[in-house]
């Protein structure tokens, strides 16, 4: 039997056990000894807020599409949640090469205390990486593919905008890439401590400023680029506000329900900026494929955990132990306030 963090019902969470499915040949079992959640999509799938719940996306059209009268309805509930888990493997199939019994292993998963994944969905973790930069590696995927999408440079002003994991790495790849001035926009006190010490040379807490303003205060004028990582329509259209005519705006976060927000016909309109969308999975090319790929970022982001140019020190927070993960789970969620991401110790 196995334990997980559920979702049995809309919006609620609990601890389930279950029975553990018959190992195949190409499958290890893995006990697992820490897990992290992923705050904004695990977050919006929970809220039932997402596009899926009404419409389902068709991958030929790449577009989302009303649903047919077999179609389930939602995904907001029956399902163990989690990101990311890293444990050591108990029991290999018999076809299995690549692990063995007692490696330490990484994987993306839910949060359950024994996990049976195919040997292709793990990874042995390198003694020079913690449990923490394992379970990071998402948030800093996507963070590396938005910073090369924005073509951030040598000398470039940038705001970036949610200070959650994700906008933390945000603030360190820009700062390995040597931009001058990176403001870091978040309403909450601790992940704006944590993006000064990460290379953010102003914080803002859009709640008591007008960002646009503040800016242009401190550069002299509008940033080069922007970031968004919140998935805040509120800070998007902050974001827009942000930068100088002609600026780049990159958004990364998961918008969640319909804008009520952007006002497009003034700064987006009148600056003439370009917005763009940065998302590596969902069979999404890299921008500048094929001499990059995701399995390229990845090992990249590996190397740079291992050198200490990516430290994921202080962004698992709060961590738990996994009798309490179900109420912590549900205290994040309604108010994020003293959280960053979720850790789960087993």
């Amino acid at each position: 039997m196995f334990k997980g963090l559920y979702v049995d019902k809309p919006e609620h969470i609990i601890i389930k056990e279950d029975q553990e499915p018959q190992l195949q040949a190409i499958q290890v079992r893995i006990r697992t000894e820490f897990a992290a959640i992923k705050h904004g999509t695990d977050f919006h799938i929970f809220s039932g807020q997402s596009p899926f719940e009404r419409k389902r996306f068709d991958p030929e059209l790449r577009l989302f599409v009303e649903r047919d009268n077999t179609s389930n309805t939602g995904i907001s509930t029956g399902y163990y949640a989690g990101n990311m888990a890293v444990g050591r493997v108990i029991e290999a199939g018999r076809d299995v090469t690549k692990v063995q019994p007692g490696d330490r292993v990484y994987c993306y998963s839910a949060a359950c205390d024994i996990l049976t994944k195919a040997e292709s969905e793990v990874e042995r973790l390198p003694s020079s990486m913690n449990q923490f930069d394992a379970v990071c590696l998402d948030p800093s995927l996507f963070a590396f593919v938005a910073v090369r999408d924005s073509r951030a440079g040598i000398g470039d002003t940038v705001v970036v905008s949610g200070l959650g994991a994700i906008g933390l790495f945000v603030v360190q790849l820009l700062k390995l890439s040597g931009c001058l001035h990176i403001i870091a926009i978040d309403p909450i006190e601790k992940r704006r401590k944590l993006a000064g010490t990460f290379g953010a040379q102003l914080t803002l807490d859009p709640t008591q400023c007008d960002v646009g303003m503040e800016v242009r205060k401190y550069l002299g004028q509008g940033a080069d680029l922007a970031i968004e990582s919140s998935g805040s329509y509120k800070a998007l259209a902050g974001a827009l506000r942000a930068v100088r005519n002609c600026a780049r705006v990159v958004t990364l976060g998961y918008y969640k329900g319909k804008d009520t927000e952007l006002e497009l016909g003034a700064e987006w309109h009148h600056n003439r900026l370009e917005l763009i969308g940065s998302m590596p999975v969902w069979n999404n090319p890299m921008r500048d494929y094929p001499l990059w790929n995701e399995e390229r970022v990845t090992h990249t982001l590996r190397e740079l955990f291992i050198r200490k140019q990516l430290a994921s020190s202080g962004i698992v927070d709060p961590i738990v132990d996994f009798s309490d993960a179900a109420s912590a789970y549900m205290e994040t969620y309604r108010d994020p306030v003293n959280a960053i991401k979720l850790g789960i110790r087993f």
